[in-house]
């Protein structure tokens, strides 16, 4: 190289430093930006569950509005507040007063109530949605969906009885009886009893306590008009947490009658709940 070319500039050691400290500072923010869209979505994240109908009103027309109590189950990480209820085939009054925020914790079931109910009887079947307006974590109110349990009528019921003809009597239940007892099972006999003049058949039973599970015989069982009969039901348990915190045994039913279809429950009382209790110590011991 001769003397009159010049030596190609170097950049300064200072400027190096910047482009490496912004590097850095740059990763850095992404991590932030990340972290925060993480929480943000993770406080926004809502999981309900759907359990017992733990009362209902018989009617929900602009008449006379129903009302209902449902248990829900909250799946999530984060603390969220049920503020009102709308069961399938169901819309809420215009102008109803919301009941007070509800706290459900993550984890635990809480006995949410909605008024004002007003059942769409033109729909045909309108399934077990039920959609839950709350205040998630992040502070945000919209409207979710909450997942019913297997087998469980949930709050089809509630619709089924407020838009069913009049024509179409339930059958008649008495007190349950214990009547064979395993390690692991018990069965009970429910009396049964078509009082209505017009045959009907049963088509379904199951448990609408969640940790326990109902097996009922062959179905459909066909109940001639005016015939009684005893219908073997044999229980087990399948989650013995939920199980021991449950307070009530709720059997639910469906029936077919000249084409048309019902559904109802029953609190298992007596005797029967009693043997029920104590197969559920007998199997969790003290699961708790």
């Amino acid at each position: 190289m001769s003397q009159g070319d010049e030596a190609p500039a170097s950049a300064p050691r200072w400027l190096w430093a910047v482009v490496v400290m912004a590097l850095v500072v740059g990763g850095a923010l992404g991590l932030v930006v990340a972290d925060t869209r993480d929480d943000a979505a993770g406080l926004s994240d809502v999981r309900l569950v759907s359990g017992l109908v733990e009362g209902s009103s018989m009617t929900a027309d602009e008449s006379a509005p129903g009302n209902i109590r449902l248990s829900l189950l909250n799946l999530g990480e984060h603390e969220v507040e049920i503020l009102g209820l709308e069961p399938a085939g169901m819309t809420v009054q215009p102008g109803d007063r919301p009941a007070d925020p509800l706290p459900a914790p993550p984890g635990e079931w809480v006995t949410a109530t909605q008024t004002g109910l007003i059942a769409d009887c033109s729909l045909g079947d309108p399934g077990q949605v039920i959609r839950v307006r709350v205040r998630d974590a992040a502070g945000t109110e919209r409207v979710v969906e909450a997942s019913g349990l297997p087998d469980s009528l949930g709050t089809l019921g509630m619709w089924q009885t407020a838009c069913a003809p009049p024509a179409l009597v339930f059958p008649r239940i008495g007190v349950a009886s214990a009547a064979v007892h395993e390690a692991a099972t018990l069965t009970t006999e429910l009396p049964v009893a078509n009082d209505s003049g017009r045959p009907l058949r049963v088509i379904r039973f199951g448990s609408e306590s969640p940790g326990l599970a109902l097996t009922a015989p062959e179905l459909p069982i066909e109940m001639p008009a005016n015939d009684a009969t005893r219908i073997p039901l044999t229980w087990g348990v399948t989650d013995c947490q939920i199980a021991l915190g449950w307070p009530d045994v709720v059997i639910d039913y469906s029936l077919e009658r000249d084409g048309d279809q019902s559904s109802g429950s029953y609190v298992l009382v007596g005797p029967a709940r009693a043997e029920l209790v104590l197969l559920v110590q007998r199997v969790c011991g003290d699961a708790r």
